[in-house]
């Protein structure tokens, strides 16, 4: 079985996508993977943008070992080399997850938990048997995932937690190492993973747009 990555968007590709784009598919040649760019909002018609990422797990893709879905603002630095579907680990849980998990635990204790994984949106790379048993907390009621069907209100993240507390996915590895998303402000991005293009210059700011930083990496010879 081959692996694919996945990126998702809703709308016209901006500069930047285009970009990345280009990046993620020069890397998944590299890697032996399959690329798919999802359009519009295949997982559920009524729910923003960033949750359409969950139709990562969807049977569409069971021909699939591993799925990886990225954000359409991630970049493989020049010379990365490393095959991410080698490595185990499902997703981001730095600092600011950390304290997106305690605050939906609490917020939602009949949907969530501390115990259960919570990872980032930007990156999720799930192999197939963890597809199905997530799908399994799809059902007939879905109403719960109107809980974060607004912008910066969990969204996917919510969404996947959700599954993952309503089925019991307790993965053996469920966190990637940190490089695999590091932002783009942070030291050192050449030895990034993969490098997720924010607004920030710099951690304590200022912030600028998203292609000026973009145009900075490359003038560093990093992307």
């Amino acid at each position: 079985m081959t692996n694919i990555i996945l990126q998702h968007f809703d709308g016209n590709l901006r500069e930047l996508d285009v970009l990345s784009v280009d990046n993620i598919k020069k890397y998944a040649e590299m890697v032996g993977a399959e690329y798919h760019l999802v359009r519009g909002k295949p997982f559920r018609e009524h729910l923003t943008a960033p949750c359409q990422k969950v139709h990562m797990i969807d049977e569409e893709f069971d021909d699939y070992d591993q799925v990886l879905m990225l954000d359409i603002d991630m970049f493989a630095p020049i010379g990365m080399k490393e095959n991410v579907f080698d490595l185990p680990g499902i997703g981001l849980y730095a600092n600011t997850q950390q304290g997106l998990h305690r605050s939906l635990a609490g917020s939602f204790p009949k949907f969530a938990s501390i115990n259960t994984p919570y990872w980032g949106g930007a990156i999720y790379k799930l192999d197939k048997p963890s597809r199905k048993k997530l799908r399994g907390g799809l059902g007939e009621n879905e109403d719960w995932m109107n809980r974060y069907n607004k912008p910066y209100r969990f969204e996917d993240e919510g969404i996947m937690h959700t599954l993952a507390f309503k089925t019991r996915y307790d993965p053996t590895h469920p966190y990637l190492e940190q490089k695999w998303c590091q932002c783009s402000f942070l030291p050192n991005p050449e030895k990034a993973g993969f490098i997720h293009v924010r607004t920030k210059v710099k951690p304590e700011g200022p912030k600028r747009e998203k292609i000026d930083n973009y145009r900075s990496l490359v003038e560093k010879g990093i992307l």
